[in-house]
């Protein structure tokens, strides 16, 4: 059952960014690529419902439908202000066929990692059947998801009312959940799915569900999350001094000095 889950959803993956990729072609955009983020775990919690339909999978695909509309919808409105710097400046070192590189390196790439947070949804898809019931750990995973996905909400509002304030041009944020942790969004985002990776504690590979939120924060922490933000952010001597007293990721009380 879980190699049919696997196998079946890489390849809906596959074609989902493809034509995500077709659509970036034409616009000559490749940072649309965040728009089809979020929406392809949602595919994926779906396609895993209607191939093992279960309690579990029915409240993992709500989840993920929910977290999914609200992070694509969020995206898509910064997308239609401005291009996202992060694929301007990895893009501007490619050599050889640009488009070729972008479908390989930016959406093939992306799908791969859709693909492996998403395994917790699949483990529970696939190993945990009992259509009848919840279950304690689904209850858990649940409460976990909430926590996280309000946190990552109230976060990027925060942001969004803060950025949107012309008066703010130029400035730090650093209120409300910001005045805690430099990344409060990304903070709620790994919370939610390791609150979905709970679902899969009863069966005997619940071990490998937890390498979909591993990967997630691996990726998060040291790749394409905080740090091309704290990069672009260095000769900012007022984000530096922001950056001494707040945790880069966690929420923590605030370093007086």
């Amino acid at each position: 059952m879980i190699t049919k889950l696997l196998i079946v959803n890489a390849a809906v993956l596959l074609v989902y960014m493809s034509a995500w990729f077709a659509v970036a072609y034409k616009l000559k955009r490749i940072d649309v690529v965040d728009a089809a983020w979020g929406s392809g775990f949602a595919l994926v919690g779906w396609v895993s419902l209607i191939l093992e339909p279960s309690g579990r999978s029915l409240v993992i695909a709500i989840l993920t439908t929910l977290w999914s509309s609200r992070l694509t919808r969020h995206i898509a409105q910064r997308l239609r202000k401005k291009r996202d710097p992060r694929y301007e400046d990895s893009s501007s070192k490619w050599k050889g066929n640009f488009w070729r590189r972008a479908y390989l390196s930016i959406y093939l790439l992306q799908g791969a990692l859709v693909w492996l947070i998403s395994l917790p949804i699949m483990i529970a898809a696939g190993e945990l059947r009992d259509v009848a019931t919840i279950g304690f750990y689904a209850t858990a995973g649940t409460i976990i998801w909430a926590i996280g996905a309000g946190f990552e909400a109230v976060a990027d509002k925060q942001l969004h009312d803060f950025v949107a304030d012309p008066a703010n041009k130029g400035k730090v944020m650093d209120k409300g959940l910001w005045a805690y942790s430099r990344h409060p969004n990304y903070f709620g985002e790994l919370v939610l799915w390791y609150g979905i990776a709970v679902f899969s504690f009863p069966s005997a590979h619940w071990y490998v569900a937890f390498i979909g939120p591993i990967v997630l924060s691996l990726t998060i922490i040291f790749v394409s999350g905080i740090p091309p933000i704290e990069r672009r952010r260095k000769n900012d001597p007022a984000y530096q001094e922001y950056a001494k007293r707040v945790s880069p990721l966690v929420p923590l009380p605030k370093i007086s000095h």
